[in-house]
């Protein structure tokens, strides 16, 4: 089964934003399947923003252009400006809704579409009650579009407002009698709006319907491949944490452990000595004192860097690049404090990154580390100018590297090939800063 951890490919991650709805569309276009999993995966909030499109292509072609194309050309009528400027306004809400989709801050945006679309759906059905079906039709859509964006809660008032607002709609269609621009409309311009229109949102709404299906079955796939893989990194992790286990009590013993044997003999050689003999066995004591506690502390360094502890990434990096044996730039911004376990994760990434580059790259390899967080996700990219490798000889080390970003629910990305260089991109979602302890 193929990793979802560990990608031997482009680094897509690094796509700027404002380019993933394009690379999103030209991947239906080209893809065997329009619900492929890559696409339903990675460009889960530029879908959200290409929904919106549509949602104002509908609106502002139906709603503005042909209510003027029928003022215009058709019967000046004060009920046409209305739909006109009703349509128009919420075409702007839209807009609006899409950069704040971009942003990130879906629950505006969300709110802002739903609240303009029921007011437009009343609006047209009080002026026109015989596009009542494409109007409940078009009702419904940002509720089915905005699901995967919404908790359950806001879900169900969304949804029960949508309610409501097509049963209004039903009675503003059966009590409120048409107007004179309706009575007095040309019937093909009303049939061709209730037959295309129908035709056209009913398509829409169904492909949001099954393409939210297709991503909820592609979510349980993709979970059930995590917990197939969790388990297998889960053993992994322990049999390299007993490893290690086993190397530092190896070390202690023939390390530390030695010291402190030949200091208490010292000891109590100095304790049977006479008043002559002590002196110089109490110094040799004192420099053994000094070799375990300089020991130890190696030990300890090898476990937690120290100053991952108390300065964390921004500290402990420019610290490990500066001891690594070929030259490091670091770019690090925005980066602050974050639980140990990411910190301690990525900077592991780093410092396996940086000893494969020294160990494979050859002479005259540099090592660039850009860092920056987004506000959702933090990402570090390690690239070095080495001579790259083959994907099918990857080795434990960056299969241990993608167990460390997969303990914590992160992806590491890898963009290698002979003669072109390594690029290493590690991301990890940032959690709510008011959910993490003070420091």
């Amino acid at each position: 089964m193929a990793s979802r951890r560990l990608t031997l490919g482009p680094a897509t991650l690094s796509v700027p934003r404002w380019e993933a709805p394009r690379i999103l569309i030209h991947g239906i276009t080209r893809s065997a399947s329009p619900l492929d999993r890559d696409l339903i995966l990675r460009f889960q909030d530029e879908r959200f923003q290409v929904f919106l499109v549509g949602h104002f292509a509908m609106w502002f072609g139906a709603g503005v252009l042909l209510p003027m194309f029928q003022y215009i050309w058709l019967q000046r009528s004060f009920w046409f400006l209305v739909l006109g400027g009703i349509s128009a306004l919420h075409s702007v809400a839209i807009v609006v809704a899409i950069r704040l989709a971009a942003q990130q801050k879906y629950q505006q945006s969300i709110a802002l579409v739903c609240i303009g679309n029921w007011i437009g759906v009343l609006v047209v059905v009080y002026v026109s009650p015989p596009t009542l079906a494409v109007m409940a039709i078009m009702a419904l859509l940002p509720a089915s579009f905005a699901e995967p964006y919404l908790r359950w809660q806001r879900g169900l008032v969304y949804a029960g407002m949508t309610g409501v607002c097509l049963m209004l709609a039903g009675a503003l269609a059966r009590f409120i009698p048409p107007n004179d621009a309706v009575r007095h409309a040309t019937q093909w311009v009303e049939t061709s709006f209730v037959v295309f229109g129908l035709g056209i949102t009913g398509l829409n709404l169904m492909a949001i319907v099954w393409h939210n299906a297709a991503a909820l079955r592609t979510s349980q796939v993709h979970l059930a491949e995590r917990a197939v893989e969790l388990a297998a990194s889960r053993t992994r992790l322990s049999t390299a944490a007993d490893q290690e286990r086993r190397r530092i009590e190896r070390d202690l013993h023939d390390g530390a452990q030695q010291h402190l044997v030949a200091l208490s003999v010292l000891i109590q050689l100095a304790r049977n000595a006479d008043r002559d003999g002590y002196q110089p066995l109490l110094t040799e004591a004192a420099d053994l004192v000094d070799t375990a506690i300089a020991e130890i502390r190696r030990l300890a360094h090898g476990i937690y860097p120290p100053l991952l502890l108390s300065g964390g990434l921004t500290e402990a990096l420019p610290t490990l690049g500066a001891h690594a044996a070929i030259p490091v730039r670091l770019d690090l911004q925005n980066i602050g404090r974050y639980p140990s376990a990411t910190e301690a994760a990525l900077y592991y990434c780093c410092s396996e990154a940086l000893q494969n580059a020294a160990k494979h790259g050859g002479p005259g390899t540099a090592v660039s580390i850009t860092g920056g967080a987004d506000g959702r996700t933090l990402r570090l990219v390690i690239a070095d100018t080495g001579p790259g490798f083959d994907h099918a000889t990857a080795g434990i080390g960056l299969t241990n590297m993608a167990d460390r970003l997969s303990a914590i629910g992160g992806q590491l990305v890898i963009d290698t090939a002979p003669g072109r260089g390594t690029r290493i991109v590690a991301t990890v979602d940032i959690p709510d800063p008011s959910a993490l302890p003070a420091t």
